[in-house]
C-alpha cells in the first residue's frame, strides 16, 4: 500500500496541524484576540516567520493612486526576483510549491516562478474589521455547514475551526461594495493558439457590505453580478445575471440569461456547479470562478492546516502589461507574474455521499491576510491531478483593498488553458459605495432592457 501523502506533504501537514491548534486556541479566546496583538483585525497572523522571509503585517495601505481609466500603478516594479524556480531546481523548492504549480514546471519548459520580497499589503477600512469583530461572537454554521448566520459586513469566521468556515470567509470576503469593470477572456490550446471568446461588462453588488445597513435586517443576498457581452460579435449583447446567498442550504444561487435571438429572459439554473463554461471552451466551469464560488453542498471541506507556499501576489504589474507581453505558450508569460512567499490555509474539499461534480477532490489555497484563494488544484474521478488554477491580486491601496481578479485555469492532461477576468486591454477596477437604488440594475427586467435586440 502506497503512502496517503509524500515526506514533504505529511511534513506540512504536520506544521498545519500545529498551526491548527494554535488557532484552536485562539478560537477559544474569540474577538478579544483580534485585538491582542497576536492576530490581525482580518484574522492573520501578526507575526512574520522565523526567517523573516515573511514581515509582520504593520497594517499601512500601501500607497496606489488611481489614473487613467481607474488603472493602479505598481508600487513595487523596481523590485527583482530573489529566487526563479524551474524544472531544473523545482526539487530544491519543493515544499512551497503546489502540486499544479510543479506539474506546470513540469509540463512547459518556459514555465518559471520569479520570487520577490513578501509584502503583507493587504489593508481594509476599519468598518470591516469592526464587523469581523462583531462576527467573531455572533456568526455561526448551520445546516451542515450549508448556512451562515449571525455574520454582516466582513468575513464570518476569523478564527476558523472548520473547513465550510474557512471557505465561507472566503466566499465572503471583502472586494468592495459596488465594483465594475470591464474584462476579456482569452482561451489558449496546448499549441499556442490564442481567442477571445468574450469581453464583458462586470457589475457586482454586495448587499454584505452595505455599511448603512445591519446585520439584523440583512435580506441574505450577499452579492449580485451583471455580466454585459460586447465581444466578440457573434455573441454581442448577450447578458446574465445572478445572485449568491448565504444559505446554500435551501437556495444554492439563482440566474438569469438575456439571448438577443430569443429577446427575453429565461431564468437559468445552470449557472451554478460544474456546468461548463461555453466560453471558457470548456476548461472552467461555472463553480471555478475566483477558484471557487457558488454554493459548497456537494462536497465535504476539510481544514488542512497552515503552509508556507509561493503564491502569486501584489500582481498590479500584470495587469497593466499588454495581453501580448502576458500571454505565453502553455502559461502566463514567467516576466509578467510576481510570486511571493505567504502563509496560507489549506482546504480540502471531496464529494458528498450522492452527490456529484467533474472535480472529484479540490485543494483551495487561501491566502491568510485576504482570505481568498490564490492557488487551487483539482483532481477528477480517477484521482488524477487534472487543472490547477492562479488568481492574481490587485492592490488598491487607496480604498484601502487587496482582492483577486483575474484568474487562470490550466488543464494539464490536454495543455490548454483559459486566462478570464483580464483587465490588461480594457482599464482598472472602479469602486463605490454601496447604494442600494442601484440594485435596480441587477434584477431580470434590468437585464430585458439593457439587452441588445
Amino acid at each position: 500500500m502506497k503512502a496517503p501523502f509524500s515526506k514533504p506533504t505529511r511534513a506540512w501537514l504536520v506544521l498545519g496541524l500545529v498551526a491548527g491548534l494554535g488557532m484552536a486556541d485562539a478560537a477559544a479566546q474569540g474577538a478579544p484576540n483580534l485585538k491582542s496583538g497576536t492576530l490581525t483585525p482580518y484574522g492573520a497572523e501578526r507575526a512574520g516567520n522565523k526567517d523573516g522571509s515573511i514581515p509582520a503585517w504593520d497594517g499601512k495601505a500601501v500607497n496606489t493612486p488611481v489614473g487613467a481609466n481607474n488603472r493602479r500603478p505598481d508600487p513595487f516594479a523596481s523590485e527583482k526576483p530573489v529566487v526563479s524556480i524551474t524544472a531544473a531546481n523545482v526539487a530544491q523548492h519543493a515544499d512551497k510549491l503546489t502540486d499544479g504549480t510543479k506539474a506546470l514546471l513540469a509540463k512547459w519548459p518556459g514555465m518559471r516562478v520569479d520570487v520577490y520580497p513578501t509584502h503583507r499589503s493587504a489593508v481594509f477600512p476599519q468598518s470591516i474589521y469592526d464587523a469581523v469583530a462583531q462576527n467573531a461572537t455572533r456568526a455561526k454554521l448551520v445546516n451542515d455547514g450549508l448556512t451562515v448566520e449571525g455574520a454582516y459586513g466582513g468575513i464570518p469566521f476569523p478564527v476558523p475551526k472548520s473547513g465550510h468556515e474557512a471557505l465561507w470567509n472566503h466566499m465572503l470576503s471583502y472586494r468592495g461594495q459596488l465594483t465594475s469593470f470591464t474584462a476579456d477572456k482569452y482561451v489558449m490550446t496546448a499549441g499556442g493558439e490564442r481567442v477571445l471568446t468574450n469581453r464583458q461588462r462586470t457589475s457586482l453588488a454586495y448587499p454584505f457590505y452595505d455599511m448603512k445597513g445591519k446585520a439584523n435586517a440583512f435580506s441574505g443576498e450577499w452579492a449580485r453580478a451583471r455580466l454585459d457581452i460586447t465581444e466578440p460579435p457573434a455573441n454581442a449583447g448577450q447578458a446574465m445575471m445572478t445572485i449568491d446567498y448565504v444559505d446554500n442550504y435551501s437556495k444554492p444561487k439563482d440566474g438569469w440569461q438575456y439571448v438577443p435571438g430569443q429577446r427575453r429572459v429565461r431564468k437559468s439554473p445552470s449557472l451554478v456547479y460544474d456546468t461548463p463554461d461555453a466560453s471558457a471552451a470548456g476548461l472552467a466551469n461555472f463553480d471555478d470562478v475566483n477558484l471557487f464560488i457558488g454554493a459548497q453542498d456537494r462536497y465535504n471541506v476539510k481544514l488542512v492546516g497552515k503552509r508556507e507556499i509561493y503564491i502569486p501576489y501584489n500582481n498590479n504589474g500584470l495587469f497593466l502589461k499588454p495581453v501580448n507581453d502576458v500571454i505565453g505558450k502553455g502559461t502566463l508569460n514567467p516576466d509578467a507574474v510576481r510570486w511571493e512567499l505567504h502563509r496560507v490555509w489549506v482546504l480540502e474539499a471531496t464529494l458528498r455521499d450522492g452527490k456529484r461534480n467533474v472535480a472529484a477532490k479540490r485543494r483551495l489555497y487561501l491566502d491568510e491576510d485576504t482570505w481568498q484563494a490564490v492557488l487551487a488544484d483539482t483532481w477528477d474521478a480517477q484521482g488524477k491531478l487534472w487543472k490547477t488554477g492562479q488568481a492574481f491580486t490587485l492592490l488598491a491601496g487607496d480604498e484601502p483593498s487587496a482582492s483577486t481578479l483575474s484568474y487562470t485555469w490550466f488543464d494539464l492532461l490536454t495543455g490548454g488553458w483559459v486566462y478570464a477576468a483580464a483587465i490588461n486591454e480594457t482599464g482598472g477596477v472602479a469602486y463605490q459605495d454601496f447604494d442600494a437604488k442601484q440594485l435596480s440594475r441587477f434584477t431580470s427586467s434590468a437585464l430585458a432592457s439593457g439587452g441588445v435586440r
